[in-house]
C-alpha cells in the first residue's frame, strides 16, 4: 500500500523501556512516533534514542516527534535539536509542532494569549532555520535577530502542525509541510481539514511563502483488533470519537480503508491494551495487506 503505516510509542512507557519497545516495533512499521505530553518523557530524548537503536535495520522507520508544544519550545532551540537529528540520521526524522494542551500550558506558566499567533511564528521560524535561512523575526512571541544554523541539514525534515480547529488547520496549510490529526478524527474530519488546509496554502501563495511538495496528512488512530469482550478501555487521555476497533482484521481494515480512500498519507496506530507489540504485529501482517490504495 502507498499509505505509510506507523505506530505510537505510548506516553505511559517509561523512558528505560522506550528503546526496547521501539526496536520490537521498528521492523513492522514505516514510522514510529513519540509523545511529548506534560509531565511524561521528553520527545527529543526519546526520538534520539530510537533513531540510534534502529539505525542498523535494513529499512529503518521514520521517527516522528509528535507533538512539540509551541509554548515551551523556542524555535531556535527546536531547530538546533531537529537539525542535529536530521544530519545524524538523514531522511529519518519528522517534526511536529502544536498548540499544547491549554491546561498543561497554564500549569507551567506558558499559556499564550494568542495560540494561533504563537504557532504560526514558531512554525515559520523553525522551518526557515532548518532550511538554512538567516532569520530575523520581530513577532509577538518569537524574536530572532540574525540567527542562522551553523549546521543546517542537507536533508531538511518535514515539519507538520498538530492541530484540529478550523483556524489552526488553515494556519497549517499556510505555515507547515503537513498536518497531524490527533486521535478521534475520522474520514469526514480529513476531508473537511483538507479544504481548510488548501485555503491556507492559497494564503501562503498570496504571501509569497514557499511550499516544498505536497502537504502531508498524518492521522493518529486509536486501534484494537480482537475479541470485543476483552477490549480494554481506551487510555483516559484519548478523546472519544473515531477509531479503528474490530473483532477481526477485516473489520479493522474496513475502518482504516476509509482513511486511505480520502487520501491520508500516514496512519499512525495508537494501540489500546497491554499487548502493544502483538497488536502492531497483527496490524502489519494481517490488516495492512487488506488495504487497497
Amino acid at each position: 500500500m502507498s499509505v505509510s503505516l506507523g505506530a505510537m510509542i505510548l506516553r505511559t512507557v517509561p523512558p528505560e523501556h522506550v528503546v526496547g519497545q521501539a526496536t520490537a516495533l521498528a521492523p513492522l512499521v514505516d514510522e514510529l512516533w513519540v509523545v511529548e505530553d506534560l509531565p511524561f518523557a521528553g520527545g527529543i530524548g526519546q526520538a534520539t534514542a530510537i533513531l540510534e537503536a534502529t539505525k542498523e535495520l535494513a529499512d529503518p522507520p521514520v521517527i516522528g516527534h509528535g507533538i512539540a508544544p509551541a509554548p515551551f519550545r523556542n524555535p531556535a532551540a527546536l531547530a538546533m535539536e531537529w537539525a542535529t537529528l536530521a544530519r545524524a540520521y538523514p531522511g529519518r526524522f519528522h517534526g511536529g509542532i502544536g498548540h499544547g494542551v491549554p491546561a498543561w500550558m497554564e500549569q507551567i506558566g506558558a499559556k499564550p494569549a494568542s495560540t494561533l499567533t504563537l504557532l504560526s511564528e514558531t512554525l515559520l521560524a523553525t522551518r526557515q532555520l532548518l532550511a538554512g535561512e538567516t532569520v530575523n523575526e520581530a513577532g509577538r512571541y518569537v524574536q530572532l535577530e540574525n540567527v542562522t544554523l551553523e549546521f543546517p541539514p542537507a536533508s531538511v525534515p518535514p515539519v507538520s502542525a498538530g492541530v484540529t480547529g478550523p483556524k489552526s488547520l488553515r494556519l497549517a496549510g499556510q505555515f507547515a509541510d503537513g498536518t497531524i490529526l490527533s486521535e478521534g478524527k475520522g474520514p469526514d474530519d480529513v476531508v473537511a481539514g483538507r479544504e481548510l488546509i488548501e485555503q491556507g496554502r492559497a494564503d501562503a501563495d498570496a504571501a509569497g511563502l514557499a511550499h516544498v511538495g505536497d502537504h502531508r496528512m498524518t492521522v493518529f488512530v486509536g486501534y484494537y483488533c480482537g475479541d470485543p469482550t476483552l477490549l480494554p478501555p481506551p487510555p483516559e487521555h484519548l478523546p472519544t470519537g473515531w477509531d479503528a476497533v474490530g473483532a477481526d482484521p477485516d473489520q479493522v481494515a474496513g475502518r482504516l480503508q476509509s482513511l486511505v480512500d480520502v487520501g491520508v498519507d500516514s496512519i499512525v496506530l495508537v494501540p489500546f491494551g497491554d499487548d502493544v507489540v502483538g497488536q502492531i504485529e497483527l496490524a502489519a501482517t494481517e490488516i495492512a495487506p487488506r488495504l487497497a490504495t
